[in-house]
């Protein structure tokens, strides 16, 4: 395989690869963070005579660290890098912890669990110690990084964890379909509508299901890992499936839909008994206000909102 600097291969396909072809192979990772770095912890990159893929941010950090990599044939260690403000023109502040381990022939197997565990779109616990590498595909356990006087350890969940379901599978189903599919979710379309062309022309999504709406909460499984969003093709359908999941717990619940639409469609649930605070949990109108349009700028400005709430960020000032 030839390597290029522009499109980097997935890095534990190049790791079995590279394995396989009999190469020094050598995994950095970084196991922990603090202050504002390029990469943060869990990425990671996979060096060996093909070439480097992925990545632990760029610049200075990385060019030092896939250096030391290329000559790398030692026991599993950790090494530190201090980012500070002005030197090699970088305006990052704060610390990476990285885990350099060489691989070996012994670690091809586990490397191909891992990869047969996220082909299948399942998801597992890699360990990262002064002895090596091991994956458990059984087994989801918290990322945790715990270093001693001579010892260290580090646990990462590697698949996707997160789903997101998509109800409706239209235009702007099948551009969020393509700008999700960028990021770790598992993608979940669904819709009541048999043979819908842009259902068809969905190849980003996980799954899709033709379902009846009268019985989404059957379909939709409730959960702090579960992001929904409504974008059926009308307003009788979006107020049944909100109506049904209304009052179960998710990560993101929003719905498309303009202003006056949703006005009324939460009069409607008030009167019909639904409590105000029930409803203040739904997004809507869901995504970022970007003056979006489009179907592929809609998409955006709800990945946007996504990830502002996976991070943690406080969005209530969007409505």
């Amino acid at each position: 395989m030839e390597h290029t600097t522009d499109v980097r291969p997935d890095p534990w396909t190049h790791a079995l690869r590279s394995l396989a072809a009999g190469l020094d192979t050598t995994l950095v990772m970084v196991v922990d963070h603090s202050g504002s770095v390029p990469g943060v912890t869990g990425t990671f990159v996979v060096v060996s005579d093909l070439g480097i893929a992925g990545t632990i941010g760029g610049g200075a950090a990385e060019k030092q660290l896939v250096d030391t990599a290329r000559e790398f044939s030692g026991e599993p260690t950790l090494i530190r890098f201090r980012h500070t403000p002005g030197e090699g023109g970088t305006l990052c502040a704060g610390e990476q912890v990285f885990a350099v381990i060489s691989l070996s022939h012994d670690d091809e197997k586990e490397v191909r669990k891992i990869l047969d565990t996220l082909e299948a779109h399942r998801t597992g616990t890699l360990t990262l110690t002064p002895d090596g590498l091991r994956f458990n595909e059984t087994d989801t356990h918290p990322r945790t990084f715990v270093e001693g006087r001579d010892t260290w350890s580090f646990t990462e969940p590697l698949g996707l964890l997160d789903t997101l379901y998509i109800i409706g599978g239209g235009h702007v189903s099948l551009a969020l379909s393509r700008v999700m599919a960028t990021l770790p979710f598992r993608i979940v379309v669904l819709d009541s509508r048999e043979d819908l062309p842009t259902m068809a022309a969905n190849r980003w999504a996980h799954e899709k299901r033709v379902v009846e709406f009268e019985h989404i909460g059957d379909h939709v499984t409730e959960g702090d890992r579960t992001w929904a969003v409504i974008m059926t093709f009308g307003h009788e359908h979006d107020g049944l499936v909100l109506d049904g999941l209304l009052g179960r717990e998710f990560a993101y619940l929003g719905l498309m839909g303009s202003q006056s639409k949703i006005r009324k469609m939460f009069k409607d649930l008030e009167v019909a008994g639904v409590p105000r605070a029930t409803l203040d949990k739904v997004r809507a109108p869901l995504g970022l206000p970007i003056d979006s349009h489009t179907p592929e700028e809609i998409a955006i400005s709800i990945a946007g909102e996504i990830i502002a709430v996976r991070n943690g960020k406080d969005t209530s000032w969007l409505r």
